[in-house]
């Protein structure tokens, strides 16, 4: 979710950390909400006022319209389920693009109705989605084979506050653990679930109540990134730990993901409210 924010400093623990000096803006581009990597190295962008979805060379350092998905009016979570396909928020709707076919094209997999405000997205596995509604503040598990969907999750943790109210945001899963934020609580937490059904397991986990934080991330070298919106940054969490640390400054971070090339495997592309930007972290 894109939030206009003044600047504002990391607090970790109570005080500022710096950043290291790794960050460089891949492209102009506005009102990035969300962001995937191709197994090509080509960077989706979405934005949530556009059906446009973009693509971005991050070596060329340009961009452009891949396609619009017809039926939407902002795009949002985006993850790859299938080999170059792609879920995308769009709405109330979730549409598969499919980057195998030439040119790519897009179909709708499912309208949510009852839902209140899709944002984040999930992979789960080759068959099935796990879609955060942050207006609701649960997760729906949907099949993207049949298009059926059904609530799975749903805790205080997740629950909306604030003006517009909004609760879960960012949301990513990984052998057997769902990741999650709630943006306004600045909050951050994790719940063991069934890898087929992604019904909870075990008990919802706090890691932090004192920064905010957007979407995520999985890093190469085992750690979890968060973009932090507001807080102006991308940290790095240990999953051990849970302590976040600040490891690039990007104004209005909204997104990350990383790139799946040799030259790029260690560095974080960044989505904002200016553009996409390359975090460098250690490998």
């Amino acid at each position: 979710m894109l939030l206009r924010l003044p600047l504002l400093a990391a607090m970790v623990n109570g005080a500022a950390v710096l950043p290291r000096q790794n960050v460089n803006q891949v492209v102009s581009l506005s009102q990035v909400e969300n962001v995937a990597v191709r197994s090509n190295g080509q960077i989706l962008a979405t934005n949530m006022n556009s059906a446009n979805l973009y693509a971005i060379d991050p070596v060329a350092k340009t961009s452009k319209t891949a396609l619009a998905i017809s039926g939407a009016r902002g795009l949002s979570g985006i993850g790859e389920y299938a080999p170059d396909v792609f879920a995308v928020i769009g709405g109330k709707g979730v549409y598969s693009v499919d980057f195998s076919a030439e040119p790519p094209r897009s179909s709708l997999i499912a309208t949510l109705n009852e839902a209140n405000n899709l944002n984040g997205l999930a992979v789960l596995s080759e068959t099935a989605v796990l879609v955060a509604d942050a207006g609701r503040g649960l997760v729906y598990r949907l099949d993207v084979t049949t298009g059926e969907y059904a609530v799975v999750l749903q805790d205080a943790t997740m629950a909306p506050s604030g003006g517009i109210p909004f609760g879960i945001d960012g949301i990513k899963y990984r052998d057997g653990v769902v990741w999650y934020t709630n943006i306004f609580k600045n909050s951050f937490h994790r719940v063991a679930v069934d890898p087929e059904t992604a019904k909870a397991t075990g008990a919802y986990e706090t890691l932090w109540t004192n920064l905010m934080g957007d979407d995520l991330c999985f890093g190469p070298n085992g750690f979890i990134y968060v973009a932090t919106n507001g807080g102006n940054s991308l940290v790095e969490v240990d999953p051990e730990v849970g302590t976040p640390n600040r490891v690039g400054a990007v104004t209005g971070s909204t997104s990350c993901a990383f790139g799946r090339t040799e030259a790029d495997a260690n560095v974080a592309y960044v989505g904002a409210g200016q553009g996409v930007y390359a975090v460098t972290v250690a490998a």
